[in-house]
């Protein structure tokens, strides 16, 4: 075997084993941060903000909260303390709520109720 080739052989062994390693990664549901649901009563819409599963800080685009359930951002995982900040439209007002979501559970949502207690 030639000395290229050889050397080849070593950069895409190398390759094959590092490239994984270098994409975003994911928290599995339930394991290391959830997704957020939130509840709202005043509030039109919501932004999440907090540690992810990478103890990276990020925040949610803010999303709309219609009527009474829940409502969440799909692929943002979050863990520990997360801020909600709550924007109603009309009159405007800013609302902020925390609330705390677990590393670990069974479930992959963890859910955020400020309806109930008339936070957001």
């Amino acid at each position: 075997m030639t000395p290229i080739r050889k050397a080849a052989i070593a950069v895409a062994a190398v390759g094959a084993v590092a490239l994984p390693l270098t994409g975003a990664t994911t928290a599995s549901a339930g394991t290391n941060g959830q997704q957020v649901a939130v509840s709202t009563y005043y509030s039109d819409e919501v932004q999440v903000c907090g540690h992810n599963q990478n103890n990276a800080w990020v925040c949610t685009g803010y999303f709309n909260t219609p009527g009474t359930g829940y409502t969440g951002r799909v692929g943002y995982w979050f863990k520990g303390q997360v801020t909600i900040t709550g924007v109603r439209n009309s009159p405007h007002q800013v609302r902020t709520a925390y609330c705390n979501i677990p590393v670990s559970q069974s479930d992959n949502w963890s859910y955020c109720n400020g309806r109930s207690n008339r936070t957001l």
